[in-house]
């Protein structure tokens, strides 16, 4: 009896200890693919951003290496396209208020271009987002159907709502067309819904497509615009999207532009560049300012170095990155100019291969910039290329503005020097940004 009663409670003890086993070996994979989930938020690549963890805590952790970023060339678009609007859509599962399910891998963000057309040919535009998926290097066709075919020269971005992130887009025309519409939709990537809001935009009066936009405060900004075959405006409007309503802001853009290279950089939208009207046909400027939304004021920073037009301003990283652009010989171009805030001047990074104009582009802000189709230089081209960091060059953050001071009338700065920055070298740590120059 006692041997029996041993033999049963070895047995007992040895299902015990083989549970503790397998619950150990879950518990182990769990924290393993919690430590590999990309900690810098909405990054494309999956896996640890070491840039960002070093210095967090527990043992002596070794600097990373910095590691060269650098284009390269991806999978054409699933058309030739112009005048869609690029737009990165974050890994977030906030957007569809799920937490992510124990033992599944995360997902990654994608890169849409929202709208355009094949050409400036009246009926080529597109009735469908093109997603760019970064895990799988390809492009998709979505089936979600756009409300009209009033859809190049968007203003869109994503915004929040109640945790759920969307991509709103503004405005647009159709192809070859004279009118615009005031027309404000949202996209859901994560379910392909599309609804428009009742909440049209006032700036653009049948005939104004925006100019340049941005994102400060999760509200939707819009500099200037282009009145079709008029000329360009000066104002300045904020969407907030909920509840959804516009405010045209006091400030105006000291000289009327379209077009605008824009980005958010800490409390402050850079604009670099942006089209004029000369009666006939657009041209390239090189016109800098900084626009403060909370105290609605405007001021002279130092001038890019180039004229450009008819592109994207990136935040990369706390520096804004104007992509290329620009119609006016020799542009378009394949330049990448950067701005500094912390010092209030201008380099370069590394050019993409293929000049090109009014083509789709966004970032992560932290390792990936893509750019896709476009004009180049004067045939649409459905090429697309990558900037990509396996490591994020970013250090440090950006210290709050200064009180910009109002812009009466806008002179120029003396054209700087630009300085070539490899991309191969980590961003500095910002320094406090100076006050923009007032005119």
């Amino acid at each position: 009896m006692k041997n029996e009663l041993n033999f049963k409670s070895v047995f007992f003890n040895l299902r015990v200890l083989t549970a503790t086993v397998f619950c150990l070996a879950a518990i182990s994979a769990m924290l393993l693919a919690m430590a590999t989930v990309d900690l810098a938020h909405g990054n494309w690549a999956t896996g640890v951003d070491k840039s960002d963890v070093v210095g967090r805590g527990g043992g002596a952790t070794p600097t990373p290496t910095p590691v060269s970023c650098g284009w390269s060339a991806g999978p054409n678009m699933p058309s030739v396209d112009v005048r869609s609007v690029g737009v990165y859509f974050p890994a977030n599962f906030q957007r569809s208020r799920t937490p992510p399910p124990l033992g599944l891998t995360l997902p990654h963000g994608k890169f849409y271009a929202m709208g355009g057309s094949s050409s400036d040919t009246a009926g080529s535009d597109f009735t469908h987002p093109f997603e760019y998926d970064p895990a799988a290097n390809s492009w998709t066709v979505k089936p979600t159907t756009y409300p009209d075919n009033q859809v190049s020269n968007m203003a869109c971005a994503v915004l929040n709502v109640t945790g759920g992130d969307y991509i709103y887009c503004v405005g647009g025309s159709a192809a070859g067309a004279t009118t615009a519409t005031d027309r404000v939709f949202r996209y859901n990537p994560v379910t392909g819904s599309i609804i428009t809001i009742t909440a049209p935009w006032p700036g653009a009066m049948g005939t104004i497509v925006p100019g340049g936009f941005s994102v400060f405060n999760n509200k939707l900004y819009i500099l200037g615009g282009f009145n079709i075959n008029v000329g360009m405006v000066d104002t300045i409007w904020e969407f907030t999207p909920d509840p959804a309503g516009w405010v045209q802001k006091g400030a105006h853009l000291p000289t009327a532009l379209g077009y605008i290279p824009a980005a958010t950089i800490g409390s402050h939208i850079y604009t670099a560049g942006g089209s004029t009207w000369d009666g006939t046909t657009l041209h390239d400027s090189n016109f800098s300012f900084a626009y403060d939304p909370v105290a609605d004021v405007i001021a002279n920073i130092a001038t890019i170095p180039r004229s450009t037009s008819e592109t994207r301003g990136l935040n990369f990283c706390d520096t804004m990155y104007v992509m290329g652009g620009g119609r006016d010989a020799p542009n378009p171009s394949n330049e990448v100019n950067v701005y500094d805030p912390g010092t209030n001047s201008w380099s370069t990074d590394a050019p993409f291969m293929t000049g090109r104009r009014d083509f789709p582009t966004d970032t992560d802000g932290t390792q990936r910039i893509v750019l896709s189709g476009g004009y180049a230089p004067t045939d649409p081209t459905d090429s697309m290329e990558s900037f990509d960091c396996p490591v994020s060059p970013c250090v440090g953050s950006i210290t709050p503005s200064p009180t910009v001071t109002p812009s009466a009338t806008v002179t120029p700065s003396a054209t700087p020097t630009a300085t070539v920055r490899p991309s191969s070298t980590p961003r500095h740590t910002p320094t406090p940004r100076p006050t923009p120059t007032p005119p």
